[in-house]
Formats: structure tokens, C-alpha cells, sequence
């Protein structure tokens, strides 16, 4: 009420809300994968040179959406327990299971561009243990971390791009990166909308460049003067003359918490934390909960 001024009303239509919740469940044992597991092995093994494969992709990709939930043994014995009941349901070895997942190449879903998007962006940490508190100050040990940075539609709420690494480039280069990307899709950006960490010349050049709308914090100590962006200083000077609240409200700002949504839904669903000890195979867990995610959200609206 205080920030707002008035009272947040649930409009949600409560029975499609029902039904969505349980396809979600659906989803996680879609056994659909059977129906053609044997033609998709068959092209997999296509001119492959060296040992065929044994495990088609779907199979692996199912096995994929119950690694943040189990360890690759227990993946094993649910294999095994539903290949009790459903006659020639493949059982993968522990071992294999782990490698095959990490090698998945799973692509987010297609997006039709028939319209201009508004664009966000962000980052956060994804912790890459679940220590506790007391062992972290006891021990002295450094629970470690890696960052995912996803670039999404606001208005639609779908992930168009992630990256997902220990060390690399700023939030702002990763932004800029995903627009060109988006551009040579096809795609045509109305707007960009970020935090106070991607106030940077570089990238508000790079937004004047493709004629795209900023919906970007300035910092509350910015300067007025150019210093190599024109557009940024004239950005600057409409912030301070109109205020945050304001600017926030002309800008239609308020819509780059669809990024910050995104990653509350991803963490809840899968966790916070990977269960992957190898810094490759952390990085790949943490990407596939997103991509994983966007997959079912795809599943539930088809």
C-alpha cells in the first residue's frame, strides 16, 4: 500500500491456474519419447563413426529433468522401477547418464519475432553447493558461486538468451551481445530495459545505434557530460529532471522485473544450487535449469 497506493487485487481465472499446475507434473514424466525412440536412435547413428549410440536424446533429456532432484544412481533405480511397468523402457547406466546429460544440447524454444519486443536484462548467482552456514564459519570454507545472465521478453515473460560462467564479460557486454544476436534472428527491439549496472556509454551507443528505446537506472552520481555517448548525458539530464519515480513511470520501467521473476521461478523449480562437483558440468546443470524451464512453460501453453 505504501509503495503502490493501492490494494493488489488476484484476478487469476483459478480453474486454467489449476490445470496448469498439474501439467507442470505432467511434464517431468511425459513418456511420449517412446513412441519413436527407436527412429531417433536410428538417425542419430547415421554415419556416426565409433561406438552407436544406445540412449536417444529424448530419453536423455528426461533423464535431464530429474538431475536437480536426484543423483544420477537414483536416476538409475527409477529407470529401473518404471521399466517394471512399462515393457522396454530403457534403463541407462549411472555413469553414462552423467555424461550424456552434460553433453546434452538442449536449445530454448523457438520464438516467433512478428512483433517489436521490449527487452530485459539481468544476473544472478547460482550457488554451486548446498553448504551450511555452520560448516562455511567453522571450516573457513568459500562457498564458491557461478552467474547466469538472461536477456528476456518483459511483455511475453520468455528467455531469448542465457549465459552461464565463472569469470567473464559484465553484465552490460552481455546485454549488448544478446541485442545483435536478437537482430540477426530477425527480431525488432522497441525498447531495453536494465538495472544501474548496465549504465555504461558503450552500451547505451550501441541502443542509439540500432534505434532502440533505453529503459536503463542511471546512477545517482552520474555525470552530465557526454564523455563518449551523447544519448547517455541526455538521459542522464531527463533522470535528474524528472526523479526516479517519474522516469520509472515514463519508461515504463517496472516491466524489467519480468527478469528478476524469471530467475524466482527457475530457482524454485529446480533449486538454487547445483549438484554437479566439475566446474563444466555446473556450468551446463545451471544453463539446462533454465533452458528445462522454458521447455515446460512451452509444454504447459502448447
Amino acid at each position: 500500500m505504501e509503495r503502490w497506493g493501492k490494494e493488489v487485487k488476484d484476478n487469476r481465472d483459478w480453474i486454467s491456474y489449476n490445470e496448469k499446475m498439474i501439467k507442470k507434473g505432467e511434464w517431468f514424466f511425459d513418456f511420449s519419447f517412446l513412441e519413436s525412440i527407436q527412429e531417433e536412435i536410428g538417425e542419430m547413428n547415421k554415419n556416426k563413426v565409433g561406438k552407436p549410440y544406445k540412449y536417444s536424446n529424448s530419453f536423455i533429456e528426461f533423464e535431464a529433468k530429474l538431475q536437480p532432484y536426484f543423483d544420477y544412481r537414483s536416476i538409475q533405480g527409477i529407470c529401473k522401477a518404471l521399466q517394471e511397468k512399462i515393457v522396454e523402457f530403457p534403463v541407462n547406466n549411472y555413469s553414462n547418464a552423467c555424461r550424456r546429460i552434460n553433453d546434452l544440447s538442449l536449445s530454448l524454444p523457438n520464438i516467433d519475432f512478428d512483433k517489436p519486443i521490449y527487452v530485459g536484462n539481468d544476473g544472478s548467482g547460482i550457488k554451486v553447493s548446498n553448504r551450511g552456514e555452520w560448516m562455511r564459519q567453522k571450516w573457513q570454507v568459500r562457498r564458491g558461486w557461478i552467474k547466469a545472465v538472461i536477456t528476456v521478453d518483459v511483455e511475453k515473460k520468455k528467455i531469448l538468451d542465457i549465459e552461464v560462467f565463472e569469470k567473464g564479460d559484465s553484465e552490460p557486454d552481455i546485454f549488448e551481445r544478446h541485442i545483435k544476436l536478437l537482430i540477426k534472428k530477425g527480431a525488432k527491439i522497441k525498447k531495453a530495459c536494465a538495472d544501474g549496472a548496465h549504465d555504461k556509454r558503450k552500451l547505451f551507443n550501441a541502443l542509439e545505434k540500432h534505434k532502440i528505446e533505453q529503459a536503463i537506472k542511471i546512477r545517482s552520481n552520474a555525470s552530465t557530460k557526454a564523455r563518449g555517448s551523447i544519448s547517455r548525458a541526455r538521459e542522464v539530464r531527463k533522470f535528474k529532471e524528472l526523479g526516479y519515480e517519474k522516469w520509472a513511470e515514463e519508461k515504463n520501467y517496472g516491466m524489467r522485473w519480468a527478469t528478476e521473476g524469471k530467475f524466482s521461478c527457475v530457482k524454485r523449480k529446480f533449486g538454487e544450487y547445483v549438484r554437479s562437483t566439475k566446474k563444466y558440468n555446473m556450468i551446463e546443470e545451471a544453463r539446462r535449469k533454465f533452458v528445462l524451464y522454458e521447455r515446460m512453460i512451452a509444454y504447459i501453453e502448447a
